[in-house]
């Protein structure tokens, strides 16, 4: 049992941490690990993928090293994959936590995840310089039994993997910078219609009609509650009613109670990019939810 409203607790929380410098600084010190990281795991694809295409392109009693111990040694592999991914995953998160303190909970624009994909591609590309060079192209040499067979399809796909595999993670990252710029595109638009709204629009409180529980499932099939769909009526100034759906983006902000406050355009009440709604009372300007979650 506690004394003390956990909704206003985590917003005391928040506002005082809002605008701190040092989570900013420590933003940017986890932004740099997370590269460092990114580059890591695209380097960590690549030693796997070499791997794998030195074991089609040559014989496994081929001398040719396929150049798994980098500059640490044998170490190289595991320090890659696991500073690769799992510093990409452990900074990530601690990044995105601590641009959401400094920001006070404002949706932010999609930076981390282009950065992140653009780094990996040129880990990769970096890496494909140091791939194995096969013995004899077209042929998987056999020095021991002098049993030399020609390459199957696949070994050709293998062998250009230096060309189709950089590749395709370019191609990735360029749709993914292309998504990007749109959806900041429209988080800049909903936030400047939020502000504007803010101080020309209308306030109503509308009845929480439907809420929907969103959950994801782990490997052992355990299944948590990640946020959920919640959809709201209210009554706009010409006494029409109106339903709108919005998403709680965490277990957290799912609502308790069975209302919530609507912000909307009296000139255009229609219009479902210009409607926001907050699940909290008095809320703060991050706290109204609009079509871009």
């Amino acid at each position: 049992m506690s004394t003390v409203d956990p909704i206003a607790a985590r917003r005391a929380q928040r506002l005082s941490r809002q605008g701190q410098p040092k989570f900013l600084v420590w933003a940017i010190v986890a932004g740099f690990i997370q590269s460092g990281a990114a580059f890591f795991a695209g380097m960590a694809i690549g030693t796997m993928v070499n791997l794998l295409r030195a074991g089609v392109i040559d014989s496994s009693f081929s001398d040719n090293d396929p150049g798994i111990d980098g500059f640490l040694g044998p170490a190289t592999m595991p320090v890659l994959i696991f500073g690769g991914i799992f510093g990409l995953i452990i900074a990530g998160a601690t990044t995105r936590y601590l641009v959401d303190a400094y920001s006070g909970g404002e949706k932010q624009p999609i930076r981390q995840t282009v950065a992140v994909v653009w780094l990996v591609a040129v880990g990769l590309l970096v890496h494909t310089t140091t791939w194995t060079t096969p013995l004899a192209v077209g042929t998987k040499v056999d020095p021991v039994f002098q049993d030399d067979e020609p390459w199957s399809a696949f070994g050709w796909v293998m062998y250009r993997a230096n060309l189709w595999l950089p590749a395709l993670l370019i191609i990735i990252a360029v749709l993914v910078t292309l998504y990007a710029l749109k959806h900041n595109r429209r988080l800049r638009q909903q936030i400047a219609d939020r502000n504007r709204l803010l101080t020309a629009g209308r306030k109503v409180t509308g009845a929480i009609t439907n809420v929907s529980i969103r959950t994801s499932q782990n490997d052992q099939g355990q299944r948590s509650v990640v946020g959920a769909d919640v959809v709201v009526k209210f009554t706009d100034l010409q006494g029409t009613d109106r339903w709108v759906t919005r998403r709680a983006e965490n277990r957290s902000s799912i609502p308790t109670a069975d209302t919530a406050l609507v912000l909307f355009d009296p000139l255009r009440p229609d219009s479902d990019d210009l409607i926001f709604v907050a699940f909290l009372p008095d809320p703060l300007p991050g706290d109204w939810i609009g079509t871009v979650a």
